[in-house]
């Protein structure tokens, strides 16, 4: 695997995992967290005693299929000269294969919580009664996607006496609650600073002027900002190499496609709505080099580790910065350099400011030629009834399929009746419904602590209704410039009432206490200038400096000839 020197996660977790602690585990994204817990699992399984037959020792736990996928590749590959077994448990694959292996009782299981309680309540010889080893991988995102039931299922019927690791790129409180309540005395490692970048990202914002997003459930598209992806995927600079893009929507990941395949532009789509096989051929295509681009949701946006991925552009930027972390990680991961380019409008100034307080590597301004834009928009006008017809042509095939589906079932149900009776009956952990509300009661708790942005669901805010749009600009900055210089002052107050409550210290009179606080107090700071969207986006403004001289300090100002100029005479003082 070509790994020769532990990353600093690495260098924390092997020797207190391979000790057997608990472990609450925060590095940023490409860090190498996968080999942080497969390592240790590894040399602690060399050492097991192999007698009584096999025995499901460890269980990794993942948000996603395909995280799941990859945590399994990484694993085989790792233990392919070991006598290790291995099985994959995740939806979308044949259920009666999975059975089969769960029945040989596979040392490793790697899966997503939903279809390991399937097979927990419904496959026969599979149990977690000798469960040793448990990971939690991507844990806030398994939480954020309504598996907090499903885990608290998963660990009441694991032995209290295992070992429990978590792992994510950040730690929420939803993470903490759940390491409270499910590990034995945890410690914590936390490696990198909260919400920062790796050094070798070069972060990239270009405005997007007139934004306008897609209008939800119209199906109408913003042209410029597809103009501006088109330039810029044409470009000789990005057609080299492997670019993830990144959008808000399925819906809008699946347009884009239709609009790079007729501008001749190869790429790959990932996202909920295609079926399991369709995402892993898409990632397989991506991954071998046969579409320079993939474009997808969220749903790779945590922990896939796809080698020579150059650069990641957020199409639309996302509604949290935790999210934008997550996205511009898939690049320059395990000190590998890479970029990531974000589209940027008005209402997207607080991320930009957050980016650039947070910012390890190098961040600037992109520009592209308006010109070139304008030519592509036009094109893309020309082209909206191809893309529409398109669209229609898919969606009637998707109601085809999904008939002669429902046909084959009825006919299977008559042919096959006895034998379908006689299978014992399949319980379900949660019904859909129930799936629905945790699934939301975990993205609302996640976002409970988030600001909610323009394009948020809620009450509409009408404060700059009538506002130009510059008016509005300068309303934004202002509000932000006060926020700014409030905050001081807060922090001030904090201070002083936390001094307020220590004893006074040996030797000082109460008086003398008071009186270098208040010195303390009085030291005034630097006011900030006046900030502004370009400023956010790293734009500097050049203050031209004056030659002309003070009219106090003006002195005789000679010539080549030595004699004094023209309103050069001293005056008397």
């Amino acid at each position: 695997m070509s790994v020769t020197t532990p990353t600093p996660i690495q260098r924390q977790t092997i020797p207190l995992a391979l000790l057997g602690k608990d472990l609450v585990c925060s590095s940023m994204t490409g860090s190498g967290k996968t080999l942080g817990y497969l390592v240790p699992i590894f040399e602690r399984l060399m050492w097991r005693d192999k007698k009584g037959g096999g025995k499901t020792r460890v269980m990794i736990l993942t948000p996603t299929r395909e995280l799941a996928v990859q945590v399994y590749q990484v694993g085989k590959s790792l233990a392919r000269y070991t006598d290790l077994t291995f099985s994959l448990c995740v939806g979308g694959m044949n259920l009666r294969t999975q059975e089969a292996e769960l029945r040989e009782r596979p040392e490793i299981v790697v899966g997503t919580p939903g279809r390991v309680i399937d097979h927990v309540r419904n496959t026969r010889g599979f149990s977690l009664d000798t469960l040793e080893i448990l990971v939690i991988d991507e844990a806030d995102r398994i939480l954020e996607e309504g598996f907090r039931d499903e885990l608290e299922e998963i660990i009441s019927n694991c032995p209290r006496s295992r070992q429990t690791m978590l792992f994510s790129a950040t730690v929420s409180e939803s993470v903490a609650d759940l390491a409270r309540l499910s590990l034995e005395k945890p410690i914590r490692i936390k490696i990198d600073p909260p919400k920062s970048t790796a050094t070798g990202l070069t972060q990239e914002f270009l405005r997007v002027r007139d934004d306008q997003l897609l209008k939800k459930g119209a199906g109408v598209a913003d042209i410029q900002r597809e103009a501006i992806l088109v330039t810029l995927c044409k470009a000789s600079s990005f057609s080299k190499g492997r670019t993830i893009i990144f959008f808000r929507s399925k819906v809008g990941a699946h347009r884009m496609k239709v609009t790079f395949s007729l501008f001749g532009l190869k790429a790959a789509e990932l996202h909920g709505n295609l079926t399991q096989e369709q995402r892993m051929s898409s990632l397989q295509d991506f991954k071998d080099g046969k579409v320079s681009y993939l474009l997808a949701t969220d749903l790779a946006s945590r922990g896939l580790d796809i080698k020579g991925v150059e650069r990641v552009i957020n199409y639309e930027t996302p509604n949290q910065y935790d999210v934008y972390l997550h996205r511009i990680g898939r690049t320059a991961r395990a000190g590998k350099k890479g970029s990531a380019l974000t589209l940027v409008g008005e209402s997207d100034r607080k991320l930009v400011k957050e980016a650039r307080r947070n910012c390890q590597g190098t961040i600037k301004q992109r520009k592209i030629d308006p010109k070139i834009v304008q030519d592509v928009s036009k094109e893309l006008a020309r082209l909206q009834s191809s893309i529409a017809t398109i669209l229609e042509d898919e969606q009637e095939e998707k109601v085809l399929k999904k008939t002669e589906m429902e046909l084959k079932k009825g006919q299977n149900l008559i042919e096959h009746d006895d034998e379908i009776k006689s299978r014992p009956a399949r319980t379900w952990f949660q019904s859909e419904s129930d799936k629905k509300k945790s699934k939301d009661v975990g993205t609302s708790a996640h976002t409970a602590n988030f600001t909610k942005t323009k394009d948020s669901k809620g009450t509409k805010r009408d404060k700059f209704d009538g506002l130009s749009r510059a008016q509005k600009r300068r309303k934004m900055a202002n509000e932000e410039d006060a926020q700014e210089r409030l905050q001081p002052v807060i922090n001030s107050s904090i201070r002083a009432a936390k001094k307020a409550q220590r004893p006074v210290k040996i030797g000082m009179e109460q008086e003398s206490y008071k009186t270098l606080n208040a010195k303390k107090k009085s030291k005034s700071k630097p006011k900030k200038g006046k900030s502004s969207f370009s400023n956010d986006l790293g734009e500097k403004k050049s203050v031209k400096s004056s030659s002309k001289p003070s009219p106090r300090l003006n002195k005789k100002i000679t010539g080549s000839s030595g004699k004094p100029q023209k309103g050069g005479k001293r005056g008397k003082r």
